[in-house]
């Protein structure tokens, strides 16, 4: 063989050598980018503040510190998808105890007494004593009207009861230093919950703001102890629908004064993708918009029915979260024109908020 020949032959060698040893590290890099990219958004632990009414809570900030949940026990039928899910760390699952139920008295219309028996959807502890009776009646009426609002709307048998643990401090420096023995950075916080610790905490600040903020953060121990870990725009967008509940089961209608300078929402592809912006400076505009458009897919059947798939679907996998892709197939499925009908509602409801002002 000539030198030329032996030259080009072991050019050509090289060659294919580095082509198969760069696919293979390359390959090798996008996977693990892919992995821990994969676990980062989906970590239940990293903290987000929560905006609530800067007319009621004095321009602090409302958070939530774990989007977590998990669960053991639902109605749950069967769905045609896969359950295509990133994979969680640090899943405990809370003791789940049959839920009971009791005789309650009632008034009717006529003035006659009557009795209707109503579930105890949890077991509320808490460190107020003498004193506090009048707010821990209303926290548990509107708690109670809270998981009913769940069950009956959104057609969810609930058939255990869950613990609710809250801690309630009523200056800023002791609910700081309560926060910092739970590994916590308080800047900002009037309550947060912990999953794995299965515990909230709440500064208290007035007795509305304490009623909204514990019913936040007791939303968010109802879907880890049910459901499992979901995607962050569904867990805080829940929490905030209904941390204004009243004690009859009523919804307020949306606030539109937090979002007025918006013509129209956030992308609901925005909201889904949006795992890392919860921890950036955009995080009250990511909780308003999520807010909205839990009221949105609340307000009709079809948002209803997709969801209850959602939930469903991750009660099957508790300690993992539903990938952005099934999300958007079920989307598609259950609600194809979602975002050209959520435009219209939030449009709608911003003109007719703001020709009211």
């Amino acid at each position: 063989m000539s030198y030329k020949k032996r030259a080009l032959l072991v050019i050509a060698t090289i060659v294919i050598i580095i082509l198969i040893f760069s696919h293979k590290l390359y390959g090798y890099f996008e996977l693990t980018f892919d992995k821990l990219a994969a676990v980062y958004q989906s970590s239940p632990h990293l903290s987000s503040p929560v905006t609530p009414n800067k007319k009621e809570s004095n321009n602090r900030s409302l958070t939530n510190i774990a989007a977590d949940q998990n669960s053991q026990s639902l109605s749950a039928s069967s769905s045609p998808h896969k359950a295509d899910k990133v994979t969680v760390n640090r899943c405990r699952i809370p003791e789940l105890v049959n839920i009971t139920t009791q005789r309650q008295k009632y008034i009717k219309n006529d003035g006659s007494i009557n009795y209707r028996v109503s579930k105890n959807y949890y077991q509320l502890e808490t460190n107020l004593g003498k004193g506090y009776e009048p707010f821990l009646e209303e926290l548990n009426l509107k708690l109670n009207a809270a998981f009913q609002h769940i069950e009956n709307r959104l057609d969810i048998r609930l058939n255990k009861k869950i613990k609710l643990q809250i801690v309630f401090l009523t200056s800023r420096i002791e609910f700081e230093n309560y926060l910092n023995t739970l590994g916590v950075p308080p800047s900002g916080y009037q309550g947060m919950y912990q999953s794995y610790n299965n515990l909230a905490v709440v500064e208290f600040i007035n007795h509305k703001q304490a009623i909204n903020a514990a019913i936040h953060e007791a939303i968010h121990a109802f879907n880890y102890a049910y459901f499992g870990y979901s995607l962050r725009f569904l867990n805080e967008g829940m929490a905030q629908y209904l941390s204004a509940i009243t004690s009859n089961g009523a919804i307020a209608t949306f606030n539109f004064s937090w979002l007025k300078h918006q013509r129209y929402p956030h992308q609901i592809s925005i909201l889904l993708f949006s795992e890392l912006d919860w921890h950036g400076n955009n995080n009250h505009e990511l909780y308003q918009n999520s807010n909205a458009l839990f009221h949105f897919l609340m307000t009709n059947a079809q948002g209803r029915a997709l969801v209850q798939q959602i939930l469903k679907l991750e009660m099957k996998e508790p300690c993992s979260v539903l990938t952005q892709g099934v999300i958007e197939e079920l989307l598609f499925e259950h609600f194809p024109n979602h975002q050209q009908e959520f435009d219209y509602w939030f449009e709608n409801s911003v003109n007719s908020f703001l020709s009211e002002e």
